[in-house]
This record gives structure tokens, C-alpha cells and sequence, in this order.
């Protein structure tokens, strides 16, 4: 659960046909507390990822985990609040997610997310995705705080966690460059809206 819960946030952080790419990924857990760390590379400009990266009315299109995304209040003055409704998997563990969020942006270069507990089925949550632009792309530097108010199975471990999502995160991150490029989603990659699924 946790790691596709990972992997789904990995996936909001990178897309697009072949450039994309995993640099690095860290993934460690202490007692209920994971910590994710990741740089993934998309050909793709900043401003463009980083339109991808706030459309909440579209995170489906990022990753099909998402079974719906809105927002509660809209960004103003560099805040806003948005509400996630997620089928998180790992192995044979699912679980379906809803979390409460209140955004933190700087204009095409940075996300924050803290998760308003109370609201949500996490016991604590943290994210912020870095984007800066490297080469022909941008580099996205994303982490990920958490500890959910969930048991998840102790055989899903980090180890297990970080290879889903690996696997979860570069799709996503394919996903994300394709539309921060205006490319046509690629047929093995492309998503349908929860309401035809």
C-alpha cells in the first residue's frame, strides 16, 4: 500500500515518451514512518511540468491510482487545499486512501504538500516536489514524509516498496513529461477517466 502510495507520488513528479528518467530513489522506513526521496529527469520545461503537477482536476491522467482529485479551495496567493481519493496497492495489500491536502507553491518551481490529518488516513504526511531546469528538461526533486493511521503487512517491505515504485513512478513520470510536452499520450501509457473505468 505504501509503496504504491509512494510510487503514485513518484508518478506526479515525472512523464513522457523515452527521456524520462529515474536518477536516484531512496526509499527508508523507521517503525510507521516512510521517507522517499527522488530526482527524475523529464524533457519537458519547468513551467509546463509544473502546470501538470497542479491540475488536480486531471491527476488521472498521472497515474490510475487516482480515483478522484479535485479542488477544495483553489490557489490563491500561493495556497490552496485539494482533496485525493486513491486505491493504493502493493503486492496483494490494497487500500483505498482519502487525504486532505493543503498546497504551498512558488510558480513553476515548487509544490508543497502538508496532509491535514484530520481529514485524511494518514497520521502525519509531507511532500514537496523541487523543479529546476537542467539540459533540454527539468529536474524534479520530489520527497515524500509520512505515516499512515493504517496496518500495512511488515512483509511489504522497503525493499518491495522501492522496486514498485520504480517501476510505478517511471510510467508516471513518462506520463507527466508527455503532457508537460503537449506530446500525444502513448496508447501502453494513456489512462481513462475513473467515471469510464
Amino acid at each position: 500500500m505504501r509503496q504504491r502510495l509512494f510510487s503514485l507520488v513518484l508518478c506526479l513528479v515525472a512523464v513522457s515518451a523515452n527521456a524520462a528518467e529515474i536518477r536516484t530513489l531512496d526509499f527508508t522506513r523507521d517503525d510507521d514512518n516512510y521517507h522517499v526521496i527522488s530526482d527524475v529527469y523529464l524533457a519537458a520545461p519547468p513551467s509546463a511540468v509544473y502546470s501538470v503537477l497542479i491540475d488536480y482536476d486531471n491527476l488521472y491522467r498521472v497515474s490510475s491510482a487516482f480515483l478522484e482529485t479535485r479542488f477544495i479551495e483553489p490557489i490563491e496567493d500561493g495556497r490552496g487545499v485539494v482533496y485525493l481519493h486513491m486505491e493504493a496497492c502493493v503486492l496483494f495489500f490494497c487500500r483505498d486512501v482519502e487525504l486532505t491536502e493543503e498546497l504551498l507553491v512558488t510558480p513553476e518551481t515548487r509544490v508543497e504538500v502538508t496532509i491535514l490529518p484530520e481529514k485524511s488516513d494518514l497520521n502525519y504526511g509531507w511532500s514537496s516536489w523541487e523543479i529546476a531546469p537542467v539540459d533540454d528538461g527539468s529536474l524534479v526533486r520530489y520527497e515524500l514524509k509520512m505515516q499512515p493511521s493504517f496496518w500495512i503487512p511488515p512483509v511489504i517491505g522497503p525493499m518491495i516498496m522501492k522496486t514498485v515504485a520504480r517501476r510505478k513512478g517511471l510510467r508516471a513520470a513518462r506520463r507527466v513529461e508527455a503532457l508537460a510536452a503537449g506530446q500525444p499520450m502513448p496508447a501502453d501509457l494513456a489512462i481513462e477517466p475513473p467515471s469510464s473505468r
